[in-house]
């Protein structure tokens, strides 16, 4: 019968250890992936939220409804208050836009999330009344705004 010396005993738990960071390298890029991932689906999900809160808004005040409607057609006969309140109102949708805008930028929201998003967001601009933007463009930082302002002409 053959002895294992120390040498061997300590050449195997090398072997052993390095094969335990291979496999928590593998296992840390898997959940890395996986975050990210979780976090495109969370960027969605905040927009949608915000995109709901909106309709909600409107079918659960009269008043936001028709100030939407005033602002569209007649935007010199809102109120001091009812500009203010529809300002308000069209901060969400570009704060929205923003918010995935930002998130695809920096790598978070995926591609196709962001194409899907982003060209109906460049429609619903494009059908939204003018004040909301002239009104809130100076919330937004000068690189959004200038590619509101490209890609809505």
């Amino acid at each position: 019968m053959r002895k294992i010396n120390l040498q061997t005993i300590v050449s195997i738990a090398e072997i052993i250890t390095a094969l335990a960071v291979v496999v928590s390298l593998i296992y840390a890029a898997n959940e890395f992936r996986r975050s990210q991932d979780l976090t495109s689906t969370d960027v969605q999900t905040i927009v949608y939220e915000r995109m709901l809160q909106m309709d909600v808004l409107v079918i659960e005040n009269k008043d936001i409804a028709d100030i939407r409607i005033k602002a569209a057609k007649t935007p010199e006969k809102l109120t001091a208050a009812d500009s203010s309140r529809f300002l308000a109102y069209e901060h969400i949708f570009y704060d929205s836009w923003e918010l995935a805008w930002t998130a695809f930028n920096e790598g978070i929201l995926k591609e196709g999330a962001w194409k899907d998003w982003n060209s109906w967001f460049v429609a619903e601009a494009k059908r939204r009344p003018a004040l909301g933007w002239i009104g809130n463009r100076k919330n937004h930082g000068k690189e959004f705004v200038q590619y509101v302002e490209a890609n809505t002409k």
